[in-house]
């Protein structure tokens, strides 16, 4: 079977019993079928510079037919599946250990990431400043704190019962971490990145517990926002709204990326001394931050949304300063090297792709088996295919009607060709049939 619309490619169909879709070629080759579905995939890139239509891209019959391929002798048609079955099933065991690799890494990161923010990676040092006299501190720095704009007397919701913290931890509501809560700018951005331009930072820039700044809009340095609104380092930035998957997702910015504002889908969070915001932001991203979100994000049409009520109750495993810092660095060292480790993977999936494109090349320049002097030339191969397209061509077909018209589809035959290519020509112009 032939896909010619949408997603081009072939697939070789061994049931159950099925009818086939309008965008779909039915394929009873004259030549060897594993033989075929390799050629095919060899040939796609090829299709695909034929293709046309921006919805959906899709091949014409007219392309496909006049689509030219070397075809060698049966005999060696059967040997070089055979070559590239062997070869393949090795590159598709190393690329299913690399896919199941990767998956580990994800499982093991948010392992982790579990791991650090209950503290069961902790270990209590005397000289660390308790986190009850941490919490004392910052309530009393924030009632000193002049015009702001954060949650009075926010109690913190229930954390997980699956988290036994440490008995020298507290949980604190993020409210009452903060000297600050606000939603961003809700003007229309442009595309300008001209100074004085600044960065207007978006729920897209948001990816991973990182920011991700490849793709921004940019607001006039003299609208109002721009200063009212503009990030300090350390700020940590919180998607309010999103797909239920991706709403409260957040990250930290800070000043070396460049001066920028946060649009209105996103709630700035601006902290008291003696709580990191990498911490906050990881304790959001961790398993059991991800279960708070989705407990309080009220659905609306498609999307979530998590507004600065719920997020001021948002409960904080609050360790001792020093600790914050000494787990963010042990977590950090560790990510880093799993990313390294997850690079690794990727450029290995890429490396096998080219790997079997270039088998493909190999097997279909000539080049992958050796040529059997004893085999049967391909001129004589050819010969019998069109004998056998002539006896098809003569029998009586049934006409398939259109409905409000009675038309007879036009056949089509394939040219005269070498004697060692063919075209993919059809000998009927019924889309569900595709004879080579």
């Amino acid at each position: 079977m032939i896909s010619w619309a949408a997603t081009l490619g072939a697939h070789i169909w061994r049931g159950p019993e099925a009818a086939l879709n309008q965008h779909i070629f039915k394929v009873r080759p004259f030549i060897d079928k594993y033989f075929l579905f390799y050629l095919l995939e060899y040939k796609i890139n090829e299709l695909l510079a034929s293709s046309h239509g921006s919805g959906m891209i899709h091949i014409t019959r007219p392309k496909f037919d006049q689509l030219q391929v070397a075809i060698p002798p049966l005999s060696e048609q059967r040997r070089i599946v055979e070559a590239l079955e062997t070869h393949n099933s090795r590159i598709v065991a190393a690329t299913g250990d690399l896919i199941s690799a990767q998956s580990r890494f994800e499982v093991l990161k948010r392992s982790a990431i579990l791991q650090t923010t209950s503290g069961a990676r902790s270990t209590q040092n005397q000289d660390h400043e308790p986190a009850t006299e941490l919490l004392t501190r910052i309530a009393n720095e924030l009632e000193r704190t002049p015009n702001a704009k954060r949650r009075k007397d926010v109690r913190p919701a229930p954390l997980s019962p699956r988290v036994n913290l440490p008995s020298h931890w507290r949980i604190a509501p993020l409210g009452a971490l903060t000297r600050n809560i606000e939603y961003g700018t809700s003007a229309k951005a442009s595309s300008d990145p001209t100074e004085p331009n600044i960065a207007v930072l978006r729920m897209g820039n948001i990816q991973d517990g990182r920011l991700d700044l490849r793709e921004l809009k940019y607001l006039p340095r003299s609208h109002p926002d721009s200063s009212k609104l503009l990030l300090a380092d350390g700020d940590l930035l919180f998607n309010r709204t999103n797909s239920p998957e991706l709403v409260g997702k957040s990250a930290v910015y800070h000043s070396a990326m460049g001066p920028a504002t946060f649009a209105s889908y996103l709630i700035r969070c601006q902290f008291a001394h003696g709580v990191e915001p990498e911490w906050v932001s990881l304790c959001i991203n961790s398993p059991v931050g991800r279960q708070y979100i989705r407990s309080v994000a009220a659905q609306q049409v498609g999307q979530a949304n998590v507004n600065s009520t719920k997020l001021a109750s948002f409960p904080i495993p609050i360790p001792p300063h020093s600790e914050q810092i000494e787990l963010l660095k042990e977590f950090h060292m560790w990510k880093d090297q799993v990313d390294r480790t997850t690079k690794i993977a990727q450029r290995a999936l890429t490396q096998s792709k080219a790997l079997r494109q270039s088998l493909l090349t190999r097997a279909f320049t000539g080049s992958l088996v050796a040529q059997d002097p004893a085999d049967e030339p391909a001129s004589l191969l050819l010969h019998r295919i069109r004998i056998e397209r002539e006896v098809q061509d003569a029998k009586p077909r049934t006409i398939r009607k259109r409905r409000k018209t009675s038309t007879t589809a036009p056949t089509s035959r394939v040219s005269s060709a070498a004697s060692s290519s063919i075209s993919l020509a059809s000998t009927t112009a019924v889309q569900q049939e595709l004879p080579l």
